[in-house]
């Protein structure tokens, strides 16, 4: 098993991320060539939107230059019955087939966690596509993990909503941020999250040779606001989140995607449960992404297994 003395963790060099996305692709590649997917993640690695709160670190042993297992990590802000939280956000940990089995991934979290923790972090989060049982070993615990699914016919039809444009982002942000629960541990709606889950949306679209991606829908006027933010997956439209000042203005934005649907060809939408969207449609267990914390330091007050969390889709970076 791998000795701490022996390893150090590490941000990556340019050089080093290309090498971390290469060996990923097959993994999370979706669909993309080798070289469109490496090319895709190094721009929006060294977008604007990632400086400062997307980075990635690797695991290497002392005094040489092979990685040996890598991660994703990012900057987050949180809330958690109203007080504030600094949240290391963990994504795509990652170790080469042949190096596997001997300790490194987790020893790579460990030497994260402890960073970060002595660096400020209250708590490190994850979507678990592995079961939980190797993160439990580490110290995280699962949180309320659930999905719906809406078909057209299950959404009204209506006009008098618009697709999002390039400005629309601050108004989104307002208005899923005021939507945001209290009483749960959630993400901030401060912006960042949006921008750049908005590049990283622009990217993929680049990478795939395609116009401007439609990205959101908005509804404004007297009788009330609303606003979603969606990506296209491969056999749905994904809600990354959405909100609304009245009734009216809902019914709008599910009007609009509804047509969303349509124009896009897929036959449902698909959201996970938090703010506005909780106990609208029927909720299922997820089998992946499943929600995971852990405490970075000792006082620090996060909720118990299970528990709710106001986590949409947005979230999943």
């Amino acid at each position: 098993m791998v000795s701490a003395r022996d390893t150090e963790l590490r941000e990556l060099t340019a050089d080093e991320r290309a090498s971390y996305f290469r060996a990923m692709q097959g993994l999370w590649g979706g669909g993309l060539a080798e070289e469109a997917f490496v090319a895709f993640q190094c721009r929006l690695a060294s977008s604007p939107e990632a400086a400062g709160r997307y980075r990635m670190f690797g695991l290497f042993r002392r005094g040489e230059g092979d990685l040996l297992s890598g991660v994703k990590a990012y900057d987050l802000a949180g809330a958690f019955e109203g007080a504030p939280l600094r949240i290391l956000g963990i994504g795509a940990v990652f170790t080469a087939p042949g190096l596997r089995g001997r300790g490194y991934a987790a020893g790579m979290l460990a030497a994260a966690l402890a960073r970060f923790g002595d660096e400020g972090a209250d708590a490190a989060l994850l979507f678990s596509d592995i079961g939980a049982e190797y993160y439990r070993r580490l110290g995280f615990h699962g949180l309320e993990s659930a999905e719906c699914f809406a078909e057209a016919h299950q959404l009204p039809r209506s006009n008098g909503y618009r697709t999002a444009v390039a400005g629309d982002e601050e108004r989104m942000c307002r208005l899923f941020e005021r939507a945001r629960g209290r009483e749960h541990l959630s993400l901030s709606r401060d912006g960042w999250t949006l921008r750049f889950q908005l590049r990283r949306l622009r990217e993929l679209s680049r990478a795939r040779n395609l116009g401007e991606p439609e990205w959101g829908v908005m509804v404004e006027g007297a009788s009330g606001e609303a606003a979603a933010m969606v990506r296209l997956s491969r056999e749905a439209v994904d809600v990354l989140d959405a909100a609304w000042t009245s009734d009216g203005a809902r019914e709008r934005l599910l009007g609009g995607l509804r047509d969303l649907l349509a124009r896009a060809g897929r036959p449902r939408l698909r959201l996970w449960p938090a703010s506005q969207l909780r106990g609208r449609y029927a909720e299922s267990p997820r089998s992946g992404a499943i929600a995971m914390i852990a405490p970075l330091r000792a006082a620090v007050a996060l909720p118990a297994a299970d528990e709710p969390a106001e986590f949409s889709l947005l979230d999943h970076i």
